[in-house]
């Protein structure tokens, strides 16, 4: 296979395309699963000013963002497995 063009860019318009929408769907789901785990771990509350009158939500507040960042991990490494497969 022949090389590519030097003024052909490295990333394509459906390549963006592609990234943004990722990027997006992956953000989305993130702060959804925050959302649900602040209202399981925080007696309902998503507020900040609500959860602050919680007795001990310092430690609630650290659950629910441990939740959304071992979320995260697991979703970027099935992200990069399926990527490099397909």
């Amino acid at each position: 296979e022949r090389p590519r063009p030097r003024d052909e860019p490295v990333v394509l318009g459906w390549m963006w395309l592609s990234m943004v929408l990722n990027g997006a769907v992956l953000s989305a789901v993130i702060i959804a699963v925050y959302f649900v785990s602040l209202i399981h771990y925080c007696d309902g509350q998503i507020l900040q000013t609500e959860i602050a009158q919680i007795e001990d939500y310092n430690s609630k507040l650290m659950d629910a963002r441990t939740v959304a960042f071992i979320s995260l991990v697991w979703s970027e490494n099935i992200r990069s497995y399926t990527s490099r497969s397909f």
